[in-house]
């Protein structure tokens, strides 16, 4: 069974008015699958996170070696930072090429200069205020999920880093390290940081994947209803 992207680039295929008209789709079509590809791909990486052990050869006053084991907290701190980043900006960037597709195919007049999810959904408002599309949009952007995520992205990409804060779960008896736990400040712009929303990086990063996945192949379903209703005419009028 074709999936709602499948079936929605069948249709564009159908009914383009013209074939720059569907190279322009095309192009942010793929882009969006690209970046829900790379969401994933930093997702799975965030899953696998666990500091990474060292290990040095130290003397003992009877002269003989033992390894000593120790954790590059740093290293590892930065690291997580890193696929973090990379998490949020293709998350984002999935929602802001989605909102590229839907400058090409709702046919904006004049084309918006700034194209965000966030823009193009009050363009849809106010040029589409009908469409299915506009007011789920509407809706789901306005949910709490929305802000906290959108502000975690911009801060990391242009600010400081978000995931500072690290604990480490050691076993009692050996010491040695079975997990770190990050947790995401309650709102990044705000120093010093609170951790009362009590954020956890890996369960974080499950919810917004899902979010953000959701609501892009929800998008094309509606986007699907709106060509319908409007009798395959493209850009949709």
């Amino acid at each position: 069974m074709p999936t709602n992207r499948q079936r929605l680039q069948s249709i564009i295929r159908d009914h383009a008015p013209s074939q720059l008209f569907l190279e322009e789709f095309q192009h942010f079509h793929l882009s969006v699958e690209q970046k829900l590809w790379s969401i994933n791909y930093f997702h799975d990486q965030i899953a696998q996170l666990k500091p990474e052990v060292l290990y040095q050869q130290q003397p003992t006053r009877e002269g003989t070696l033992v390894l000593d084991q120790h954790t590059d907290k740093e290293g590892f701190r930065l690291y997580a930072n890193l696929i973090l980043d990379g998490f949020l900006m293709n998350a984002m960037a999935a929602l802001d090429t989605l909102a590229h597709e839907i400058k090409v195919l709702y046919g904006f007049h004049p084309v918006p200069r700034k194209v965000y999810i966030l823009t193009i959904t009050e363009k849809l408002a106010r040029e589409h205020p009908s469409c299915t599309l506009n007011r789920y949009l509407s809706s789901e952007l306005a949910k709490p999920w929305f802000e906290p995520f959108a502000t975690y992205r911009h801060c990391t990409t242009h600010e400081s880093l978000v995931g500072s804060n690290v604990r480490y779960d050691e076993t009692l008896i050996t010491g040695e390290l079975r997990q770190a736990f990050i947790t995401l400040p309650d709102d990044p712009r705000n120093r010093p940081f609170t951790y009362i929303r009590n954020r956890e990086l890996k369960s974080y990063c499950i919810k917004i994947r899902r979010r953000v996945t959701d609501l892009v192949h929800h998008s094309y379903s509606l986007i699907i209803q709106d060509i319908r209703v409007a009798h395959n005419i493209l850009p949709i009028p």
